[in-house]
């Protein structure tokens, strides 16, 4: 038979050490559950995290918005404001494949990504076989190609011009626009000409996604930090094997930020950065408000009028100017796009000049459809959901050197918007809800429930001990057992 002084004695013992290591837990519990965060979130080919990132299993769409120039003769001959009529959406769900990937030895992989698109008819508010009437972008292109060119070659480009009937707007389908591509009498001659000039077109045909759709080389060669480190997850180190573009001025060209993919962990509410490849700049982007998807706590981070502002605004800004500084809300990509007069805003020209914006007719800014956001789950860094929203336009001026645009106003017209949509499933969010939720109350209950039950079994002991120290003790030649009970022992046995 155990003695009370011996239960006492393991109650108190085991009290303590209980007590003692839950104690431990209890302060140290965040610590654990980061190392397990950490761990868990670190990307090798052998981690949970890999597949997902791999093959991005969530609903993307891609929204194309047309912008249909109803009055283009006009625009041409009576220098008339165009007047724009916004057509689609032309919906897309997309797909994402890393390819040709290498794990090295610095804890970053480079890979490869493959994009397909494929058109959803039930989505959309338009047919791919809709006419849409823009600018003539291979001659706007081909004008600024030449524009520092011998006069040789200036003349004999205005001769093919007019041989060839080029017009300042074309009338092409949305889906000759959009990923199919038409042939161009100038971008066949661009072919011949590389021979003869210093002039490289990358393309055959024109569009604005042509050769895109599940190629592996178009958006380039990505290096990426994996996490070992995990503050530095998903940081994009290269891209084509270089750390900063030829497209800006320094420090505005440095390629900063992730690739929207990835987050580091534990987001603090100032903002987060990518670098989109599409526009050879990196966005920072800061915090907005909280938000809830799928019962997942999230930041909401959107960008604001600050990140196209003009220098006068946002200092910072100075180096994004390529020659003249644009307009206030336009972004200069003419060296990211092979020296064609593109402009990067929002959709509708969301907080750009408002001189700009009354150069056409038919914007309808609106910060709610129109803004850039991203949610993010912040324990996890995790992307909830994504509305990147961009619009593309195209800055018309007079040429001298080309007889087609001498007289023409100077205008910047939209030529179409997109909107790339990506959300969390409901599964994908339980699942997240059990790394950002379920394990840091677990283990939090499990430290608190050590600590009880330790203090529990002292307390225990502890009263045990006051119990045997009360209890009078035997006085000389005093049975242990007086006569009743032990004939009932004497009886029972």
């Amino acid at each position: 038979m155990v003695s009370s002084a011996a239960c006492q004695r393991g109650l108190l013992a085991s009290g303590a050490v209980t007590l003692l290591v839950g104690v431990v837990a209890v302060t140290l519990h965040q610590r654990l559950y980061d190392s397990i965060l950490d761990k868990r979130l670190h990307l090798t080919p052998d981690s949970e995290g890999y597949e997902f990132w791999r093959t991005l299993p969530v609903p993307i769409f891609m929204k194309f918005y047309m912008w249909n120039v109803t009055n283009s003769a006009e625009v041409v001959s009576s220098h008339a404001r165009p007047v724009l009529e916004q057509l689609g959406p032309y919906v897309y769900s997309e797909k994402h494949l890393k390819v040709n990937m290498t794990w090295n030895a610095n804890n970053t992989v480079t890979y490869q990504q493959v994009k397909t698109w494929h058109f959803e008819p039930d989505l959309s508010a338009g047919r791919l076989d809709d006419n849409v009437t823009s600018l003539n972008v291979p001659l706007l292109a081909a004008a600024a190609l030449i524009k520092d060119m011998n006069l040789l070659v200036k003349f004999m480009f205005n001769e093919l011009v007019n041989q060839v009937g080029s017009q300042i707007f074309v009338t092409k389908t949305a889906r000759e626009l959009l990923f199919d591509g038409y042939d161009d009498p100038l971008l066949e001659a661009a072919a011949v000409a590389k021979y003869l000039a210093n002039i490289s077109i990358p393309f055959d045909r024109f569009a604005w996604f042509y050769s895109r759709n599940g190629s592996n080389y178009y958006d380039g060669v990505f290096n990426m930090d994996t996490g070992a480190e995990v503050t530095q997850l998903g940081r994009l180190h290269y891209w084509n094997t270089t750390n900063a573009t030829a497209a800006f001025q320094p420090p505005c060209n440095m390629i900063n930020g992730s690739t929207g993919e990835l987050f580091p962990p534990r987001r603090r509410r100032d903002h987060v950065e990518l670098y989109s490849t599409d526009i050879c700049r990196s966005l920072r982007i800061p915090y907005k408000e909280e938000v809830s998807v799928y019962g997942l706590d999230g930041y909401r981070y959107q960008a604001d009028e600050l990140l196209f502002a003009a220098p006068q605004t946002n200092p910072d800004n100075w180096c994004f100017c390529t020659g003249d500084c644009p307009p206030a809300g336009l972004l200069n990509e003419t060296l990211c796009r092979f020296g064609v007069p593109a402009f990067v805003s929002f959709p509708h020209m969301l907080y750009a000049d408002p001189a700009v914006l009354d150069q056409t007719v038919g914007q309808e800014p609106n910060e709610t459809l129109h803004n850039f956001n991203i949610a993010v789950e912040p324990l996890t860094g995790v992307p909830l959901a994504v509305r990147a929203r961009l619009q593309i336009n195209m800055l018309l001026r007079p040429d001298t050197d080309v007889v087609l645009l001498r007289n023409v106003s100077t205008v910047y017209v939209p030529m179409l918007w997109f909107e790339n949509t990506v959300d969390v499933t409901p599964a994908i969010a339980a699942r997240f809800s059990v790394i950002a939720r379920v394990l840091p109350a677990v283990l939090s209950a499990g430290s608190l429930t050590l600590a009880a039950l330790g203090g529990a079994l002292l307390v225990a002991g502890l009263l045990l001990l006051g119990a045997l120290r009360s209890r009078p003790a035997p006085t000389d030649g005093e049975p242990l057992l007086d006569d009743s009970t032990a004939d009932g022992a004497a009886g029972e046995r």
